[in-house]
């Protein structure tokens, strides 16, 4: 990875930050609005806007219907994370706190539906092939919230497997970084192959990101990632350690779960860590992302170069993050 291609997601970045942060809101009502632009200003990474640019700029896209698009993924992508952290009661969210914990669960969800209304007020903007970027883009959204509907039936269900794990996550994650790249190739005119190749791509980097997602939670810490460790394992969710723990170990694991019941999260995490490396389930986990993520590198070929090889960069930095 070179440092001119690290210098160009830090452009798109901050520019795409600049875009969010300046997003037109009306100043009243403040009920409203202002929370708007408290999450809008958080220290995101902005990584699916990016995504998306970069596909297009593969495809050779006009621009404004690129901005639009990529607008439209983050505000859809912060319209799930306001609504997820209500339901987890999580309280940090990009370095600072979450929606309902600085203001109440009502002023959370209406943040949310307003996020997800200006999310399709602005994908309506593209001008090439709206109907049908606005149909897959509803398929999408629609998807995440199968994706955490699952996530919520599954919490403390000690039959899930990670099959049934993979299945949600290709829903609540993989979705949302299918149209990433599905959007920018219906904005290029790409026939149904092309674009169902990227689907699968979407499908392959969210289940890498998600399993590397579950292991950053416990193996991080709470600055670097920006949001609250633990929550996941407060509410007994299934997460690809969890369910590794299980296939692997699956006596010490129901021992591990009983001895720590009712610990402090800050001391059931430091032996989560243990237990996880002592058995193996770590290296085990790390080693299925890492195949996911060579998977999506493998569904790229249907991306013209130069910009299959920026593609595959970028997949390389999602895969190498620590936050």
């Amino acid at each position: 990875m070179t440092d001119d291609f690290l210098q160009k997601i830090a452009e798109l970045q901050k520019r795409l930050d600049g875009q969010l942060k300046n997003y037109p809101f009306p100043q009243q009502p403040e009920y409203l609005y202002d929370p708007l632009r408290y999450v809008l200003a958080g220290n995101a990474k902005r990584l699916r806007p990016v995504l998306l640019t970069l596909t297009g700029q593969a495809f050779g896209v006009d621009e404004d219907d690129l901005r639009h698009a990529a607008l439209a993924v983050e505000l859809l992508h912060n319209f799930t994370l306001v609504h997820d952290d209500i339901m987890d009661d999580d309280l940090l969210r990009h370095g600072q706190p979450t929606v309902q914990n600085k203001w109440d669960n009502a002023t959370a969800i209406l943040a949310g539906d307003g996020l997800f209304i200006e999310a399709h007020r602005s994908i309506s903007r593209v001008r090439n092939n709206t109907q049908r970027v606005g149909a897959v883009f509803n398929d999408g959204a629609l998807a995440v919230c199968v994706g955490q509907a699952y996530d919520k039936e599954y919490e403390e269900n000690q039959t899930i497997t990670l099959n049934d794990y993979l299945h949600m996550t290709e829903k609540k994650t993989g979705a949302m970084l299918s149209l990433c790249v599905e959007i920018p190739a219906l904005l290029a005119n790409q026939d149904d192959g092309v674009c169902s190749q990227l689907r699968k791509f979407g499908y392959d980097i969210g289940k890498g990101f998600q399993i590397q997602d579950d292991i950053l939670e416990i193996f991080s810490d709470a600055d670097e990632m920006g949001k609250s460790l633990g929550s996941d394992v407060i509410a007994q969710k299934q997460t690809a350690l969890t369910l590794m723990a299980r296939k692997m170990a699956q006596e010490q694991w129901s021992e591990f779960c009983q001895r720590s019941e009712g610990q402090p999260i800050d001391e059931k995490l430091t032996a989560m860590r243990t237990f996880f490396k002592d058995t193996g389930v770590y290296a085990e986990t790390t080693a299925m992302a890492e195949e996911y993520f060579n998977n999506a590198v493998s569904d790229l070929v249907v991306i013209p170069d130069p910009g299959r090889e920026e593609l595959v960069a970028f997949t390389n930095f999602i895969k190498n993050r620590n936050y």
